[in-house]
């Protein structure tokens, strides 16, 4: 989330065609008590100069009550992630703090992105500056949302003991008025008001996964920068604040909605997720392209251009150029949408990721080759580690094996990204692409891609510096699915040589068995920091 920015606001007040400046506490002149007693008991009548003439009368109201909050607390964070390029070190610790919602149970909702790779968390009261440990009991990186308990014990009730569950309000819709609430120096109470202008669909912090979103239009001022702050509807909490645009004062709420859908699935004690179809299309608004697909005018659906293996569409029996034309009786129209009963057009996701849970049925309308078809399914979340390429990796470290100074890893979407989109040539290209191709690797049966992602300069590895980023396919005969497999290959070698084949040129390496063993003892407690030749769990 972008730091906000703090805006001051001047004000200007016309009185009878006149400008006047009107003082909202005591001049710091002023050293009289009698007459600074005075000033905070009742109204006084003061005289202020005017460009033209005489003095105009101006009444000063009385200072507005300072309210102090009572069902927020400060979230403090010391996150520190794994680096993605040497796995084996981590980077730099960093520091983290919002505010969280006080819920029933005395647990405290926060977003993901307060608890990820977080090594300790405290919340705070902001009136007083106690303090109290606290750790992530449910949290899901895809909704961008995070539960945060403390142990019970009589210092955890004493904490909790001035503080009140807030409820949640998903009444929330267009035009409605909502607030940003922030806390003061001393605990007090701020608020920031705002209007939601729009509803829609777009990801939170993890690619690939669309949720529920409002857009609200106004300033904000900001107290300090925050990874969390809470938005209410009167006296009700209506969503958690994504991210504020201070250049054109839009802000992005995560709304309530999903904050019911995470609680609700909480609840039982197992969570299980946001499920997803697990589908990309292509929308029919070409005239051509509905031509092509033999679409009348009017007639609803989208293309189905690829499939998620194992994910709820691809059960259902849904293939790639079907088009889509309903799901669970509502109709998806060219674009991809369909008219919600609460918010009008929404895209067509949100009928699976916002208003369904895991294991519910879903009836999907399909037309194939003309003709229409229903299937029947039953609506599943694809976990991270089930995919080929995990598109998210937090609160762990990448798996790893170091031989000879050869570094193997299981790719996954946060390592590509960490080159940033200028640095992807060569090698990383190819393996974006796979990344966003990954049929036929699935198709063969991998469960994880394994590639060599680093040449460290060894005796073992000489000559072998430049091949970094290719995908392993075998090793010493062994077909490579994982590392596990691969830590299988390299301890299970009846040879002295290890021979490693590999997807592009030159498609095979070979490597002294027992050099590899002596350089990993030197690579060890050395000038690289290893304290383990791998990690696989």
């Amino acid at each position: 989330m972008r730091p906000f920015s703090i805006i001051a606001v001047i004000s200007a007040l016309a009185l009878h065609g006149i400008q006047a400046q009107q003082a909202d506490a005591a001049p710091k002149d002023v050293t009289d008590s009698n007459t600074q007693h005075k000033v905070q008991q009742k109204k006084r009548r003061t005289l202020l100069p005017t460009a033209s003439g005489p003095s105009a009368p101006v009444v000063l109201a009385e200072p507005v009550p300072v309210v102090q909050n009572s069902s927020l607390v400060k979230v403090n964070a010391t996150s520190q992630a794994y680096s993605l390029h040497l796995p084996w070190q981590k980077e730099s610790p960093s520091g983290r703090r919002g505010l969280g919602v006080v819920l029933a149970g005395n647990r405290v909702l926060v977003t993901a992105q307060m608890a990820a790779d977080a090594t300790y968390i405290e919340l705070e009261l902001p009136d007083s500056g106690q303090k109290i440990p606290a750790k992530a009991i449910a949290v899901d990186y895809e909704a961008n949302l995070a539960l945060l308990e403390c142990p019970p014990s009589d210092r955890q009730k004493a904490f909790f003991a001035g503080l009140k569950p807030m409820a949640v309000d998903a009444s929330a819709r267009i035009g409605d008025s909502v607030a940003i609430l922030q806390t003061g120096r001393v605990g007090e109470l701020i608020k920031n008001p705002l209007r939601i202008s729009k509803v829609l669909s777009r990801r939170y912090i993890v690619e690939g996964s669309g949720f529920l979103v409002y857009e609200a239009t106004g300033i904000i001022r900001s107290e300090a920068n925050s990874f969390t702050l809470p938005v209410v509807k009167g006296n009700k909490l209506a969503g958690l604040l994504l991210s504020y645009d201070s250049k054109n004062q839009v802000t992005t709420i995560l709304p309530a909605p999903i904050i019911e859908h995470f609680l609700k699935d909480v609840a039982d004690g197992s969570y299980e997720g946001f499920p997803g179809l697990g589908m990309e299309f292509q929308t029919t608004q070409d005239e051509q392209l509905r031509d092509f697909l033999s679409l009348k005018p009017g007639e609803p659906g989208v293309l189905i251009t690829s499939l998620v293996k194992g994910a709820s569409a691809d059960k259902a029996g849904m293939k790639k150029n079907d088009i889509l034309v309903s799901i669970n009786g509502f109709s998806i129209d060219a674009r991809g949408d369909y008219k919600d009963p609460a918010y009008g057009a929404l895209s067509a996701g949100h009928l699976v990721r916002g208003r369904s849970y895991v294991g519910e049925k879903v009836e999907i309308k399909v037309l194939r080759e003309g003709k229409a078809v229903t299937l029947n399914g039953e609506l599943t979340r694809k976990k991270p580690e089930d995919h080929l390429v995990p598109p998210y990796l937090f609160d762990k470290g990448p798996r790893y094996i170091l031989m000879g100074g050869l570094l193997f890893q299981e790719l996954s979407r946060p390592y590509l990204d960490a080159f940033g989109e200028d640095q992807r040539g060569g090698a990383i290209l190819r393996l974006t692409y796979i990344a966003s191709h990954p049929d036929e690797y699935e198709g063969s049966g991998r469960k994880k891609l394994v590639f060599l992602s680093l040449v460290l300069p060894t005796p073992s590895a000489q000559g072998y510096d430049k091949l970094g980023g290719q995908v392993v396919n075998k090793v010493n005969g062994k077909v490579i699915n994982d590392l596990n497999d691969l830590s299988d290959a390299f301890k299970n070698n009846k040879e002295t040589t290890h021979v490693i084949e590999l997807n592009d040129f030159p498609h095979v390496i070979y490597l002294d068995g027992f050099n590899a063993e002596r350089d990993n003892m030197k690579l060890l407690g050395g000038a690289y920091r290893i304290g383990s030749l791998r990690r696989l769990e």
